[in-house]
Protein backbone atom coordinates (compact mmCIF):
# COMPACT_ATOMS: atom_id res chain seq x y z
CA UNK A 1 0.00 0.00 0.00
CA UNK A 2 1.35 3.38 -0.97
CA UNK A 3 1.94 6.05 1.65
CA UNK A 4 -0.68 8.78 1.88
CA UNK A 5 0.21 12.38 2.76
CA UNK A 6 -1.62 15.66 3.30
CA UNK A 7 -0.89 19.28 2.41
CA UNK A 8 -0.11 19.80 6.10
CA UNK A 9 2.55 17.05 5.90
CA UNK A 10 4.21 18.85 2.99
CA UNK A 11 4.37 22.08 5.01
CA UNK A 12 5.25 20.71 8.46
CA UNK A 13 7.41 17.71 7.55
CA UNK A 14 8.53 18.61 4.05
CA UNK A 15 9.46 22.22 4.78
CA UNK A 16 7.45 23.77 1.93
CA UNK A 17 6.07 27.26 2.47
CA UNK A 18 2.44 27.56 3.53
CA UNK A 19 1.59 30.06 0.79
CA UNK A 20 3.05 27.90 -1.98
CA UNK A 21 1.18 24.81 -0.84
CA UNK A 22 -2.02 26.84 -0.48
CA UNK A 23 -1.68 28.15 -4.03
CA UNK A 24 -1.18 24.63 -5.38
CA UNK A 25 -4.19 23.32 -3.44
CA UNK A 26 -6.41 26.12 -4.78
CA UNK A 27 -5.14 25.59 -8.32
CA UNK A 28 -5.97 21.86 -8.20
CA UNK A 29 -9.05 22.06 -5.96
CA UNK A 30 -11.12 19.78 -8.21
CA UNK A 31 -8.42 17.08 -8.30
CA UNK A 32 -7.07 17.18 -4.78
CA UNK A 33 -8.28 15.27 -1.73
CA UNK A 34 -7.61 15.82 1.97
CA UNK A 35 -5.05 13.00 1.84
CA UNK A 36 -3.53 11.50 -1.30
CA UNK A 37 -0.99 8.86 -2.32
CA UNK A 38 2.50 10.28 -2.80
CA UNK A 39 2.58 9.31 -6.50
CA UNK A 40 -0.59 11.32 -7.19
CA UNK A 41 0.73 14.36 -5.31
CA UNK A 42 3.95 14.21 -7.34
CA UNK A 43 1.89 14.40 -10.55
CA UNK A 44 0.40 17.72 -9.40
CA UNK A 45 3.56 19.32 -8.03
CA UNK A 46 6.19 20.90 -10.31
CA UNK A 47 9.36 18.78 -10.56
CA UNK A 48 11.39 21.52 -8.86
CA UNK A 49 9.25 21.06 -5.72
CA UNK A 50 9.20 17.25 -5.57
CA UNK A 51 11.78 17.36 -2.78
CA UNK A 52 9.18 18.75 -0.35
CA UNK A 53 6.74 15.93 -1.09
CA UNK A 54 9.44 13.26 -0.85
CA UNK A 55 10.73 14.68 2.43
CA UNK A 56 7.19 14.77 3.86
CA UNK A 57 6.78 11.12 2.87
CA UNK A 58 10.22 10.31 4.31
CA UNK A 59 11.15 9.00 0.87
CA UNK A 60 14.06 11.35 0.19
CA UNK A 61 16.82 9.05 1.38
CA UNK A 62 17.33 10.91 4.64
CA UNK A 63 16.48 9.28 7.92
CA UNK A 64 17.34 8.82 11.53
CA UNK A 65 18.93 5.87 13.23
CA UNK A 66 20.21 5.05 16.67
CA UNK A 67 23.71 4.01 15.64
CA UNK A 68 23.46 1.06 18.02
CA UNK A 69 24.70 -2.31 16.95
CA UNK A 70 26.33 -5.41 18.25
CA UNK A 71 29.22 -7.69 17.48
CA UNK A 72 31.71 -10.02 19.05
CA UNK A 73 35.36 -10.83 18.71
CA UNK A 74 38.03 -12.91 20.32
CA UNK A 75 40.05 -10.10 21.86
CA UNK A 76 43.30 -11.63 20.64
CA UNK A 77 45.82 -9.68 18.70
CA UNK A 78 49.52 -9.22 18.11
CA UNK A 79 51.96 -6.40 18.02
CA UNK A 80 55.35 -5.60 16.62
CA UNK A 81 57.51 -3.28 18.52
Amino acid sequence: MEQVITADDVVRLGGACFDGVGTLVRRHAKKIAAAMPVSEVLELVPAKDHRYVLKAAQADGDGDGSGDGYGDGSGYGYGDG
